[in-house]
C-alpha cells in the first residue's frame, strides 16, 4: 500500500493539472452568463475571454446578438472561422440570417444537417413575401429530408410559376413548370397548369401532349383531372375529356361540376 502512495498522488496531481482548465472555463461560464442575467456584464467580460474556452466567443458573440449589437457579434463570430465547430457555425448562420445575407446562412445549417432550422426560415422568409429565398431553403430541407420536405417544395415551386403565369409572363412560366415536372415526374398538378400555359399561349397541341404524359399517372389530385377534361374539352378531344372528368368523379364522388360535365358529352 505504502508503494502505491506516491502514485496515486501523482495521478491525482495529474487530473487536477488537467481539470482546472476545464474548470477554470465552466467557472467564467458561470459568472458570465449570471452577469448577463442581471444586467452586471463589464466592459472585459464582454471582449475578453480564457483562450483555453472553446465556446466563451460564441458566448460574447449571443449577448452582442441579444443587444443588436450585430456589428461586435460578426467581428467576434469571424474571427473564429473556418471552422468545424457545430455551436459556432450555428452561431454564425443565425447571426448571418439576421443580416439578411439568406443564402450563407442555408448553407451552413444544410452543411450542419438542421432541416428544421431551414424549415423555420423557409417560413419566415415566405412571411416576409421573400419567396424565391423560400423556395431556395425549401430546397435544401429536402436535400437533407426529401421525405418530409417533397411536398413543400413542389407546393412552393408550383405557387411560383402560377403567379408567373397568372401576371401575362406566360413564356416565363413555361421553364418553371417543366423544371417541377423534370424534378417531380409524378407529381402531376404542374402539367396541367403547363398545359393550361401552352393552351393561353396559342400551342393547342402542346397542350394536349403534356396532358397526355399525366393522364396515364396515379393520383388523386381531382383538380388536375378536371382541368385535363377542360382543356381537353375546349381542344375538341372530347373521348380524352370524358375519361378525365370520369377520374375526377372517382377521386371525388359528391363533385357536380364533374357529373355536369361528363352528363354535357354523354347528352350533348
Amino acid at each position: 500500500m505504502r508503494k502505491l502512495a506516491p502514485i496515486l498522488l501523482l495521478l491525482s496531481i495529474a487530473l487536477i493539472s488537467f481539470s482546472f482548465p476545464a474548470f477554470e472555463n465552466n467557472l467564467w461560464s458561470v459568472t458570465f452568463v449570471k452577469g448577463f442575467k442581471n444586467g452586471l456584464l463589464t466592459p472585459e467580460q464582454l471582449t475578453t475571454a480564457p483562450k483555453s474556452h472553446p465556446h466563451a466567443r460564441v458566448l460574447q458573440a449571443r449577448v452582442a446578438m441579444s443587444e443588436q449589437d450585430d456589428t461586435f457579434a460578426l467581428q467576434v463570430i469571424e474571427a473564429l472561422v473556418p471552422t468545424n465547430d457545430p455551436v459556432t457555425l450555428q452561431t454564425y448562420a443565425e447571426l448571418l440570417f439576421s443580416l439578411e445575407r439568406y443564402t450563407e446562412a442555408l448553407d451552413i445549417w444544410h452543411s450542419l444537417g438542421m432541416y428544421n432550422k431551414i424549415e423555420h426560415a423557409a417560413n419566415a422568409l415566405r412571411t416576409s413575401g421573400n419567396s424565391e429565398m423560400a423556395i431556395y431553403a425549401l430546397e435544401k430541407a429536402y436535400d437533407i429530408r426529401p421525405d418530409i420536405y417533397a411536398r413543400s417544395l413542389q407546393y412552393a415551386q408550383l405557387e411560383r410559376a402560377n403567379k408567373t403565369r397568372d401576371a401575362g409572363q406566360i413564356l416565363e412560366s413555361i421553364p418553371l413548370y417543366q423544371a417541377i415536372i423534370d424534378q417531380f415526374p409524378d407529381y402531376v398538378a404542374p402539367y396541367g397548369d403547363l398545359a393550361l400555359a401552352y393552351l393561353e399561349q396559342g400551342e393547342p397541341n402542346l397542350a394536349l401532349s403534356t396532358l397526355d404524359k399525366a393522364m396515364p399517372k396515379s393520383s388523386a389530385d381531382y383538380r388536375f383531372y378536371m382541368r385535363a377534361g377542360n382543356i381537353y374539352d375546349q381542344c375538341g378531344s372530347f373521348d380524352r375529356a370524358l375519361e378525365a372528368y370520369q377520374k375526377a368523379l372517382l377521386e371525388c364522388s359528391n363533385c357536380q361540376d364533374a357529373v355536369q360535365a361528363i352528363d354535357r358529352l354523354i347528352n350533348p
